[in-house]
């Protein structure tokens, strides 16, 4: 895996940082937060390039905008696992262009996070997967948004969080087609499970639809863990303890489809078992 930032002239203006790649065989890229050595980091896929970058996030405060151009490919995975602050990552997408997001956050503390995506171009494709988990008196805010600017353009967006003790979680955003997009489909799904009756829960996906031919849809679930499989769990001999946690794993451990880095994949299993 080559680090994004290595054999990169570093370039900096106005606090901001600007690469472009130009890869058609997949590439993989790794990033760290941290190690970007000013608040602001442009990333500009050429034509018809495909990359992968796998961010694992530490403490940190910083902008990534992603430029994709015609016929881009970018999958960009996150992983954290340590307390975090405030990052902003942009997404603007040309004509074909396809984005696929996934965050796992495992974390704890305080954790803001934003996330914006524009489908400008004909036919632009976006997914985002997210899992969390909050014990403790974490509190975490994470506000995905997709705006659909041009025809047949698609967004999906699934956040999943479990909460516990005394945390504070909140799944916010919003998916906008504007007036012309046509034949665009945009589809949200934000569930949140909730363990304690002190836990701060929040899910409010929004939608704002200025055409009629379209798809959209949302649906957003903030519930206690359902009791009956509690009771089909323990029924069988397994304590109530271990009960949750299997149902936590069952809810979380999903995520881990939408990576491909093996390490990643075996550091994510590790901390949602020590987290759960």
């Amino acid at each position: 895996m080559i680090n994004l930032l290595s054999n990169k002239e570093e370039q900096i203006k106005n606090n901001t940082l600007e690469i472009s790649l130009d890869s058609q065989d997949n590439k993989n890229y790794s990033l760290d937060f941290k190690s970007i050595p000013c608040n602001n980091l442009i990333v500009n896929l050429l034509n018809n390039s495909s990359v992968t970058i796998l961010n694992i996030v530490h403490h940190s405060c910083k902008n990534i905008t992603f430029n994709l151009r015609d016929n881009s490919h970018l999958t960009f995975n996150i992983a954290s696992f340590e307390k975090e602050c405030q990052n902003h990552v942009v997404v603007n997408m040309d004509d074909d262009s396809e984005f696929n997001g996934a965050y796992a956050d495992f974390s704890n503390g305080y954790n803001e996070f934003k996330f914006d995506c524009y489908l400008n171009g004909k036919g632009a494709r976006a997914t985002w997967h997210l899992a969390t988990l909050l014990k403790n008196d974490d509190k975490k805010s994470f506000e995905i948004s997709f705006y659909h600017k041009n025809k047949e353009t698609y967004a999906k967006m699934e956040n999943y969080g479990v909460c516990e003790d005394s945390s504070n979680l909140s799944f916010l955003g919003s998916s906008k087609i504007i007036k012309g997009a046509h034949n665009s489909a945009t589809h949200q799904s934000a569930k949140i499970m909730v363990f304690d009756k002190n836990c701060v829960a929040k899910a409010s996906p929004t939608l704002c639809i200025d055409e009629n031919d379209v798809q959209a849809s949302h649906a957003a679930v903030v519930g206690r863990i359902n009791e009956d499989h509690i009771f089909y769990l323990t029924s069988r001999g397994i304590e109530e303890k271990e009960a949750k946690k299997l149902i936590t794993l069952g809810y979380l451990m999903p995520i881990l489809s939408h990576f491909n880095n093996q390490k990643t994949i075996d550091d994510i299993k590790k901390n949602i078992e020590r987290r759960v």
